[in-house]
């Protein structure tokens, strides 16, 4: 059998683990180079110092993720069928905890760094700069759920945050693309007069003030992602699910 680090006869000693030497002990018993000061109790206070590093190796994982959350992203089913889609609106819907904010949130990164999946849709990857919006129903909404997913996944060293009445307003990227950030609270003139490449309506959106937004769209050939709990606002399935064709909408959800 193999011996484990903190058998008396296993092979490496503390020191070998700091230094990457060998003070095996050949069998003679006591180790070799063994420093004194960890005395009789070595092997307990070896055990201390390993997972001790080991703690520190996932502190500096923590932080990497912390820094570049994207990188680390795995879709479920769900979000992984839905990030496929070819359509020019995709529909994610469903219940709470199905990943419906972070499928959007994931879509925006994308389409702001480039840095696509393999698999992801050529037909709808961006080259340049992109002009993008974010729609919600309430600043408080931005404050909780919004800002929050776009600090733990888009680089931190790519964009910065403007703000407004202490809300997050806007994301600017190193490449010059650029998110406005919008909610259901705002006037309708908030969603007119702008063009988009690219548009997240999370929740239940108004039809006056998505409309809106999809005449932003027009021009550029934009794409847009809406994902929903299906509670209010029933012309969302009237306009939309009911009219899916898997080409110019399509829906995805969770059974």
């Amino acid at each position: 059998m193999k011996n484990k680090i903190g058998d008396r006869d296993s092979k490496w000693s503390k020191d070998s683990l700091i230094m990457g030497k060998d003070y095996s002990t050949g069998g003679r018993g006591k180790i070799q180079g063994e420093s004194e000061s960890f005395g009789e109790n070595y092997w307990e206070e070896l055990e201390r110092y390993a997972t001790q590093k080991l703690e520190d190796l996932e502190g500096v994982e923590r932080n990497k993720v912390r820094a570049n959350g994207m990188d680390y992203y795995i879709p479920n089913s769900v979000q992984y069928r839905a990030h496929q889609s070819k359509a020019r609106t995709i529909l994610l819907c469903g219940a709470n905890r199905i990943g419906k904010s972070t499928f959007g949130v994931m879509e925006l990164c994308w389409h702001l760094t480039k840095k696509y999946p393999s698999w992801f849709p050529n037909e709808r990857r961006f080259k340049g700069p992109i002009k993008a919006a974010i729609s919600v129903d309430s600043f408080d909404k931005v404050t909780n759920v919004i800002e929050p997913k776009i600090k733990s996944y888009l680089p931190q060293d790519y964009y910065k945050l403007r703000r407004k009445g202490g809300y997050m307003s806007r994301i600017e990227c190193k490449d010059g693309s650029f998110v406005s950030i919008l909610t259901l609270e705002m006037d309708d003139s908030a969603y007119e007069s702008a063009d988009w490449d690219f548009v997240w309506e999370d929740e239940p959106q108004d039809q006056r003030k998505r409309e809106g937004l999809v005449r932003g769209l027009v021009d550029r050939r934009g794409y847009e992602c809406i994902t929903f709990t299906p509670l209010t606002e029933a012309w969302m399935k009237d306009e939309l699910i009911d009219k899916a064709d898997g080409k110019r909408i399509e829906v995805f959800g969770a059974n």
